[in-house]
């Protein structure tokens, strides 16, 4: 695996230690890595311990963005093996096979793969992927959450690396690997709260703070993210993430300053950029918002949302010539049929504007 110049989006709780490794044999590698998902994410790599992410919408969230973007993903396991460039197993079987009959969705297959639980390449998954399969769609049957099916699944592996032992359901209902001689309970594994935040780590934090922004608890998220933030000083995404939920407050001063603190971090985050200049403009400070989208336009021309916006202040500048060109540069982008829909009403208000 060559990172050379590529960067990899380390997402979720991380075995111990292994994220902290990660990082440094990306850097070695000449990449970077950072917490998040953004716009420069080459890959997208899942920690083994961030199912508390999956009920939250969080992650389903982070793997539809990616799917968007055409950026990989892949489990931390799978990321590791690669890294030591070990072969990648082999998937000869057609997964639409091995989804059969089951009620699961691409998402649920995305969810699977992301844990390392089956591998999905191509369109095909490895042979014994279909017993995987097919007992994520019974637990989700029997009214388990995605993110308990994982734990059960996961917890399973552990326990049985050959997957030589089956997942049944007790009397009771309670998923148990079964053994020759009895019984283990599967169930129990779930999230706990965040108990002692003196003594939690940053994954913990993240954690904690990404549930709490997922289940719109957006004071509770921006304090921890906000102690993230200050935790880690080389971090970005932690203060974009706080200066997210300020901007969407309405506290314009202080995601404004929050978005300087990422873009001090990292200054090619341009998503940090983007947002920066709404800020900037909800303050009332046009001109810099107008600067900072200017910035983020030179770095990727083809950022849509910023060629809209900065047409949107061009028109309240009273430019319509110069703004009328910018929507037409917004369509050519191939934006979605609403925003499109906007930009040429845009564009005939100009132009009648201008031949007036």
């Amino acid at each position: 695996m060559d990172l050379t110049g590529q960067t990899v989006a380390l997402y979720g709780r991380f075995s111990p230690g292994v994220r902290e490794r990660l990082a440094r044999e990306i850097a070695r590698q000449g990449g970077a890595s950072t917490r998040d998902l953004t716009r420069r994410s080459d890959l997208l790599v899942i920690g083994a311990l961030a199912a508390a992410l999956v009920d939250s919408g969080a992650l389903p969230t982070r793997l539809a963005t990616a799917r968007t973007q055409g950026v990989p993903v892949q489990g931390e396991r799978a990321f590791a093996a690669a890294l030591a460039n070990e072969p990648a197993p082999d998937a000869t079987l057609p997964l639409a096979a091995a989804l059969g009959q089951s009620a699961l969705s691409d998402g649920d297959v995305e969810t699977l793969a992301a844990f390392d639980l089956i591998v999905a390449r191509d369109g095909r998954c490895r042979f014994g992927d279909a017993g995987v399969i097919r007992t994520a769609a019974e637990l989700i049957g029997h009214g388990r959450s995605r993110g308990d099916t994982v734990r059960i699944l996961m917890r399973a592996r552990d326990l049985s690396p050959l997957g030589r032992h089956k997942i049944v359901l007790t009397a009771q209902g309670e998923a148990a690997l079964q053994w020759d001689d009895g019984l283990t309970t599967l169930e129990g594994q779930g999230w706990l709260p965040l108990a002692d935040e003196a003594h939690a780590s940053l994954d913990d934090l993240f954690e904690a703070a990404a549930i709490a922004e997922a289940e719109g608890e957006l004071d509770e998220a921006a304090r921890l993210y906000d102690a993230c933030a200050s935790a880690d000083r080389a971090d970005a995404i932690a203060p974009y993430n706080y200066a997210n939920i300020r901007l969407a407050q309405g506290a314009h001063a202080d995601a404004a300053l929050a978005y300087q603190r990422a873009l001090a971090r990292d200054g090619r985050f341009l998503e940090a950029r983007y947002n920066l200049a709404q800020a900037l403009e909800g303050a009332g400070k046009l001109a810099a918002a107008a600067a900072e989208l200017d910035q983020v336009l030179a770095a990727d021309p083809a950022y849509a949302d910023a060629v809209f916006n900065r047409a949107q202040l061009t028109m309240k500048s009273g430019d319509l010539a110069a703004a009328k060109s910018l929507y037409e540069r917004y369509l050519a982008l191939d934006p979605p049929a609403d925003w499109a829909a906007t930009a040429r009403k845009a564009i005939l208000y100009c132009t009648a504007r201008l031949s007036a």
